[in-house]
């Protein structure tokens, strides 16, 4: 995918964390369309075979990085204008984990971002999160997203829905399921979501990097319509021309196999993930969304058809 560069991104300086997952590969590739330079930050960058496909270009310069190392942060906030911060983590494989990354990363990059006059910040975090949530995900979230606004005001904050696109995280593990099993788990089918295009969340993070005129800290962004669980995996079925028996499973049942297969190095589900899919997933108008941006929403169907039709 290439966005048009909008306003002033080009010949910016940005540090990326949290560049190497679904989101960050589609964002950069975009970003590197443009006369821009890049600043990575990644684990273990010397041994990782996903990593490769950046050695030959020169836009972009890769850094190994631990999470608690602030020093490499401070460095390079030196040499950049912009920061984007897409870490995050969907289970603790120690106790602590969610803190650590979803609080106190926002909370340092804050500081350090001001003491070190950056332009702009642009953190993603998540629709719906809240300090009152049963959730230690979406606590940690919401306090990181708070945190963050206190240490620099001017920080801009995007809270996407599910995201959808071509290797995703949900239909992408439902399809390759559905091609293996008969039936499908439906866990919480009236749970509703407002999915919205990776595209769109990447056009929207380059609109907030180039347009200083956009007015708000936080932004909620979502698709254009509404669906429950159970829809979405209906029309998954459909567009793939396949019949599968849903199965469906209440979120509080699930809790108990949840709470000794969250003990796996990566859970298929865990107690907290139970925990969220109890409330749903949608846009509720207290704050600006994709309109704000002058983002049309990408249709869903359409762009699942592209990918998993046959």
């Amino acid at each position: 995918m290439k966005v048009k560069s909008v306003g002033s991104i080009k010949n910016k300086k940005i540090l990326i964390l949290g560049g190497t997952g679904f989101l960050g590969n589609k964002l950069i590739s975009s970003l590197l369309n443009d006369n821009l330079q890049i600043y990575l930050l990644a684990r273990n960058s010397r041994t990782r075979k996903d990593l490769q496909k950046y050695n030959s270009n020169i836009n972009i310069k890769i850094f190994d990085w631990i999470g608690t190392d602030s020093k490499i942060i401070e460095k390079i906030l030196k040499e950049v204008n912009c920061v984007i911060n897409l870490c995050g983590i969907l289970y603790e494989n120690r106790t602590g984990d969610f803190d650590r990354v979803h609080s106190e990363l926002p909370s340092l990059l804050g500081e350090l971002c001001l003491k070190n006059n950056i332009e702009t910040f642009v953190h993603v975090s998540a629709l719906g999160v809240s300090e009152f949530s049963d959730s230690k995900y979406s606590r940690s979230k919401a306090i990181g997203d708070k945190r963050l606004l206190e240490n620099f005001p001017k920080a801009k904050i995007l809270r996407p829905s599910l995201l959808f696109g071509k290797g995703d995280n949900f239909f992408g593990q439902f399809s390759k399921m559905s091609s293996i099993s008969p039936a499908l788990p439906l866990i919480s089918k009236n749970t509703r979501f407002q999915p919205i295009f990776v595209d769109d969340v990447v056009l929207a993070i380059i609109k907030l990097l180039s347009n200083k005129d956009i007015k708000g800290n936080i932004f909620e962004i979502g698709g254009k319509f509404v669906y429950t669980f159970e829809e979405l995996l209906k029309i998954l079925l459909d567009i793939k021309n396949i019949k599968r028996l849903l199965i469906p499973l209440s979120p509080n049942l699930m809790i108990f196999p949840a709470f000794f297969l969250q003990l796996l190095p990566k859970p298929p589900f865990t107690v907290d993930q139970m925990k969220l899919l109890r409330k749903d997933n949608i846009l509720n108008g207290n704050h600006p969304g994709l309109e704000a941006l002058n983002i049309k929403a990408t249709s869903m169907k359409k762009e699942l058809t592209k990918i998993y039709k046959n």
